[in-house]
């Protein structure tokens, strides 16, 4: 039992409080606040039945990111089911998510297969990836303008930037890049044509290597499985944080004139405010799951080996002991040291595009659109979480101009 205090949703399993579903990305749950102004960690009963801790303090949130008493293996989701739930997965499927789902590895064979891999997400890396992003989108925002004034910011433009930075990082070639798109955009997660199309993609690219992630796999001692758990857990993971960001950024934007017009003046500062932009609008209510390898204390919670482990990035980066105001939405705030991306070895390996696709794609829409206005945005109100990873639902973002 921990020595928290005993309220609703810490201390004996009977009173574990269960995930609530009333916030946005704009205005989280309040029940977070709640539960971190009594302590650091809450009690949590998952859909399954499963009690383990839910982490919404900012300080314990970081300590558990970075503790390796905290495995990323044997994940238990707090919604939903487990992503095979319904699918009888074949064994390529098994094994590839098994050895080379760096998503659920624990060093030492998570330090050698993201070492793989790494390279190519390098802010260096990255930043020479621009000219070729900055063309896709100027090209998009032409050919959304000239189909009229209005516009999904979504699926209009946020989808296909995404799709089409992760397909140049990768390496996918062009060619597949609708099918991908088809697959890894879909609502609907559809975990074994993932893998497969990865399959496919490997094979495409053993007689062609570039200088790509997928040809850096192929050039490794990476076996096959590792290689095909590597690669569909790339295609899958990251476009949908910028996909997610973009729109749901624009609608902060386009609801605080203020904010809008700071960055409008002086578009030097929209690289910085990418920070803020990620804090504030954190997308994973629950960060991938941990279980606890052994009993320990931290903060004044006892975790005991075996319990699930979940931290909200949500919550953590509201915590009003690390960042002054966390409600506000300040483009001029210095929000370094969010957790948005995670924190510790398994922090995101795409952050860096991510930070460098989304400052453009802001920067463009601000500079090219000054007449833009939101007519609806379904992220206004609570929407349905985008899977058994709990993260808010970007909705579609219609504007005009």
């Amino acid at each position: 039992m921990s020595t928290a205090p005993n309220i609703e949703g810490t201390g004996c399993p009977h009173h574990a409080a269960v995930m609530p579903t009333d916030g946005t990305p704009f205005r989280p749950s309040p029940r977070f606040a709640a539960w971190r102004a009594e302590a650091p960690a809450t009690r949590l009963t998952a859909d399954d039945g499963n009690v383990g801790w839910f982490v919404t303090g900012y300080d314990l949130a970081r300590q558990v990111l970075e503790d390796a008493r905290f495995s990323q293996a044997d994940q238990r989701h707090p919604v939903g089911h487990h992503v095979f739930s319904g699918h009888v997965p074949d064994a390529d499927l098994v094994a590839a998510f098994t050895t080379g789902n760096v998503l659920g590895l624990d060093p030492p064979q998570h330090t050698r297969i993201r070492r793989t891999v790494v390279g190519r997400f390098s802010v260096r890396s990255v930043r020479g990836q621009l000219p070729d992003v900055r063309a896709f989108i100027e090209r998009r925002l032409d050919e959304l303008v000239a189909a009229g004034g209005t516009a999904d910011l979504f699926w209009d433009l946020a989808v296909p930037v995404s799709v089409f930075a992760h397909c140049r990082v990768l390496g996918i070639p062009e060619h597949k890049s609708g099918e991908f798109a088809d697959i890894f955009a879909a609502e609907e997660l559809r975990p074994a044509e993932m893998v497969e199309f990865a399959r496919a993609v490997l094979e495409l690219k053993r007689d062609d290597l570039g200088e790509d992630t997928i040809s850096d796999v192929l050039r490794s001692e990476l076996n096959d499985a590792e290689s095909l758990g590597i690669v569909s857990v790339l295609m899958g993971s990251g476009r949908d944080a910028i996909a997610f960001m973009i729109p749901t950024t624009m609608v902060s934007l386009l609801t605080d004139p203020g904010q809008w017009e700071t960055l409008r003046s002086d578009p030097a500062l929209i690289p910085p405010a990418v920070e803020e932009f990620v804090r504030f609008h954190a997308m994973f209510v629950s960060a991938h799951p941990r279980t606890v390898a052994e009993d320990l204390t931290l903060q004044g919670i006892d975790f005991r080996a075996g319990e699930a482990v979940w931290v909200s990035t949500v919550a953590a980066n509201r915590d009003g002991d690390r960042f002054a105001d966390p409600d506000t939405f300040d483009v001029t705030r210095d929000a370094y040291g969010h957790i948005a991306f995670g924190h510790g070895i398994h922090g995101c390996i795409g952050q860096q595009l991510a930070r460098v696709v989304i400052a453009e794609a802001i920067t463009q829409l601000l500079d090219r659109l000054p007449s833009l206005r939101l007519v609806r945005a379904d992220q206004l109100e609570p929407l349905p979480f985008a899977g058994p990873l709990p993260t808010y639902s970007p909705g579609s973002v219609h504007v005009a101009w």
